[in-house]
């Protein structure tokens, strides 16, 4: 087992390939341990990959640094995703470019119903506003709330979703043995206990400026919806957000003043049919369906409910289905019940979140 990781790590370390070309050449080879104990004159057979390519790829190098990353995963607790392991993201995996790998920190559930915020590192009051606002009507839906621990909105929404209780993942753009920004390490550490901090990257590697989009493309590849709140005209949210749209997944905005370099961003999503305005919560659960969902989801644990119910009480059921609503005597009537019987029938209904009752002593499911 840890051969294999070693050998998933390096997959991701080979020099010159990205994550694309890296799985294109798993896909040549037929095999991941093959990748690294083919001759490389067979690997230079294969189409697609010159002998420059295969020449500077450095395996052994590749598989030295592999093992150095696990020394550090065992040391420190790390989880590590393998894009083509069962309990990678799903939602991840289905953008073209996903990682290879993926290492994080904390109690950290990728597969859950992901909306990724993004904005301004110099944010304004009203942009924080929004956005805490926006976070705290998303917890009805038990949303998890994915950024990128940035200064700013980033760092808005995270806060947002711990005071809410939701769970909330940051993707870094560094290793998981730094902290950028390093004002931020208290923040990761409460994020850890519900949500957690993630990378592709290994540990050593710096936050470099050209990792950031890198990092950007998981923001927008683990979400249902991408949101962005405040961003100037060439703001860095603009690229999660151009990512998410090429990922096929839903772009809102926020708009603001057309005066202020802070809203140009978001307008401009807005004005070029790139993003839905969102005002509120309401406007993303209307797009993403999630009020239909959420109906058909109570009406299976309400059908779960009634399936365990005793027969009489299944047959009052039955009669207030058929006639929308009835009254006590009614009931009483057509099953033949004391008031006594049906009076306790209806209570465990009652209790069980399955009638309502109405004035005149009449009955409605709930």
């Amino acid at each position: 087992m840890v051969e294999e990781r070693i050998y998933q790590i390096a997959l991701s370390a080979l020099n010159g390939l990205g994550p694309v070309k890296a799985r294109l050449l798993l896909e040549a080879v037929g095999s991941l341990e093959g990748v690294f104990t083919e001759k490389e004159a067979s690997l230079r057979k294969l189409e697609g990959f010159g002998s420059s390519v295969i020449n500077a790829l450095d395996r052994e190098k590749a598989i030295a640094r592999a093992k150095q990353e696990i020394e550090f995963i065992e040391e420190n607790n790390v989880q590590l995703y393998y894009f083509q392991d069962q309990n990678f993201p799903q939602k991840l995996r289905e953008i073209n470019d996903c990682p290879i790998v993926l290492y994080a920190l904390g109690k950290v559930d990728f597969n859950q119903t992901n909306i990724s915020i993004v904005g301004m590192r110099k944010s304004t009051s009203y942009g924080k506003k929004v956005c805490d606002q926006l976070v705290a009507d998303l917890a009805a839906h038990e949303a998890q709330i994915i950024s990128g621990l940035a200064h700013g909105i980033d760092k808005v929404a995270h806060e947002a979703a711990i005071h809410n209780g939701l769970a909330t993942i940051g993707v870094l753009g560094h290793g998981l043995d730094t902290m950028y920004p390093a004002a931020h390490r208290p923040l990761a550490k409460r994020m850890l206990e519900n949500g957690g901090i993630a990378t592709e990257f290994m540990s050593g590697v710096v936050g470099e400026p050209a990792n950031f989009p890198k990092r950007n493309r998981i923001v927008a590849g683990l979400s249902e919806a991408t949101v962005v709140i405040e961003s100037s005209e060439s703001g860095g949210s603009l690229i999660t957000a151009n990512l998410a749209n090429d990922y096929n997944r839903e772009v809102f905005a926020v708009p603001g003043p057309v005066d202020r370099e802070t809203s140009k961003g978001c307008n401009n999503l807005i004005k070029r049919n790139r993003a839905h305005l969102i005002s509120s919560a309401d406007d993303l659960v209307k797009v993403l369906d999630w009020e239909e969902k959420d109906d058909q989801s109570k009406q299976h644990e309400m059908d779960a409910l009634i399936a365990d119910l005793n027969s009489e009480e299944q047959k009052i059921i039955q009669l207030i289905k058929a006639n929308e609503t009835i009254d006590f005597d009614s009931l009483a009537f057509e099953l033949k019940l004391s008031s006594a019987e049906l009076s306790l029938h209806i209570f465990n209904l009652e209790m069980k979140g399955l009638l309502q009752t109405h004035a005149g002593k009449r009955y409605s499911l709930a």
